[in-house]
């Protein structure tokens, strides 16, 4: 039956489906040294964008093909993102026991620098993964992105969290933990990367435009 046909939407729907399971697993054992976790999620998001744009193969080694390329700036960039981070607990931390007259006002800093990171942090590997530059501007970029195109990344983040909420629904947390483990890095990254390939494709054909290489060289250019 042409249903069940290696080339049948259904196969190639189950075909994706599995792919982000391996993708999903392999970014939890890649996040468990925790320093490791930048360059994590940046495999992550380069092999969701090669299912979106149908060019998986072998999604393991295209994984670790990209952990690699990307660990030294994607580590850097989540050792920035946690210090950030630590350096704001901190700061709460001491003015929940020691408040004083500025405490709101502090309070209300902080939340502000929290959701700056928030956006900025959900573009910057997608952007790792795809395009080699700088970590300053790389930084630069998810910023820059993050606020020209605000409704869709306010969109990938809330996708991005939605899966870890449903931890603080009593039980129905528990009995989706299976699929917990199987989806919740992996499908967000998928629907994320459908909603920024197509400014990505616009930003790749830039490159190419101003540096016109052979067809072999052209994916250097901007993919790691």
């Amino acid at each position: 039956m042409k249903l069940f046909e290696l080339d049948s939407p259904l196969m190639r729907g189950m075909s994706k489906i599995s792919d982000l399971v391996v993708i999903n697993l392999l970014t939890i054992l890649m996040c468990i040294p925790i320093v490791t976790a930048g360059a994590s999620f940046t495999a992550m998001h380069y092999c969701c964008l090669k299912l979106v744009r149908d060019h998986e193969n072998k999604i393991a080694k295209q994984f670790f093909h990209s952990f690699k390329d990307n660990v030294r700036q994607s580590t850097v960039i989540w050792l920035i993102f946690l210090g950030i981070l630590a350096f704001l607990g901190g700061d709460l931390y001491l003015m929940y026991f020691n408040p004083t007259e500025t405490s709101t006002f502090v309070f209300g800093g902080i939340l502000a620098v929290l959701a700056l990171l928030a956006f900025i942090g959900t573009m910057v590997f997608p952007l790792q993964a795809k395009f080699y530059n700088p970590i300053p501007k790389t930084l630069k970029t998810a910023f820059l992105y993050a606020f020209k195109h605000f409704p869709r990344t306010l969109l990938i983040l809330v996708v991005n969290l939605l899966p870890f909420s449903l931890f603080f629904i009593g039980r129905l947390g528990l009995l989706l933990f299976p699929l917990e483990l199987c989806f919740c890095f992996s499908a967000p990254a998928f629907l994320a990367a459908k909603l920024y390939n197509k400014d990505f494709e616009a930003a790749e054909q830039a490159i190419l435009a101003k540096n016109p290489q052979p067809e072999t060289d052209a994916a250097s250019a901007s993919e790691n």
